[in-house]
């Protein structure tokens, strides 16, 4: 089987110079009045409507496409928020479902204007895992900026402060002995403070015992000794002379 394959560079071309000839015989031969428009102009003229009427063409598509699209761009944001676990810390973990269709843009959860840990678990399903107390604002702005909001109260189920069992000291040292049964002590954050405010930190941490040791103050020190759920205890230790 052949096949042809037509080649345009090959056409031939006419020639405004020779058109105008042709047309003049053409008017000639059938005794009609020649043309008193030039052939160029018409030719520009027909030129300017083809593209006149692709212009116009496509503004048409334009505004079709925006018609259409017109419902899509005022698709509310909708979603709903439940409480599902705690987590080590004691604090709620909180499993947001999105509502709408369109694709989410931003999800966002803050606390006091702090920001909280917002994860994707799947298909317009995310998890929000606060980690302090407060009123936690939700927002969900969709691709179309829709946005919707909720409030919701964040309380942790350890609201007890960590507790000293008992203290003892040496020639160099002051031990605490502590215990949380709750969320557990912070151990990275546990500080003392003396009266001029400089910062004093552990000389040594056990946490296997919960023994906290600090070298001992030459004046009155304050110690400070956060949970993991943000309670907070404190104590003043003074080494007697």
């Amino acid at each position: 089987m052949a096949f042809y394959q037509k080649n345009i560079q090959n056409e031939p071309k006419l020639d405004m110079a020779n058109a105008s000839k042709i047309l003049e015989n053409v008017f000639k031969e059938n005794q009609v009045e020649p043309n008193s428009v030039p052939l160029e102009l018409l030719t520009s003229y027909s030129n300017y409507r083809k593209e006149r009427f692709f212009l116009q063409r496509m503004l048409l598509v334009v505004i079709m496409l925006l018609f259409f699209m017109l419902p899509f761009l005022f698709i509310p944001s909708s979603f709903s928020i439940t409480e599902t676990t705690k987590n080590e810390k004691g604090f709620p973990t909180y499993t947001l479902h999105t509502l709408s269709k369109l694709p989410v843009r931003r999800i966002s959860a803050t606390i006091n204007g702090q920001p909280m840990p917002v994860s994707e678990t799947d298909t317009h399903i995310y998890s929000i895992i606060p980690t302090v107390n407060g009123k936690m604002t939700v927002t969900v702005t969709l691709i179309n900026n829709q946005i919707s909001s909720k409030t919701i109260e964040v309380k942790t189920k350890d609201s007890q402060a960590p507790t000293l069992l008992s203290s003892s000291s040496d020639d160099s040292h002051v031990y605490l002995y502590l215990s949380d049964t709750e969320s557990g002590i912070d151990y990275d954050h546990i500080v003392g403070i003396d009266l001029n405010g400089k910062t004093i930190s552990p000389i040594s941490i056990d946490r296997t015992t919960g023994c906290v040791a600090f070298l001992n103050p030459d004046t009155i020190q304050n110690i400070y000794i956060p949970d993991l759920a943000g309670n907070k205890l404190q104590l003043v230790i003074r080494i007697k002379q």
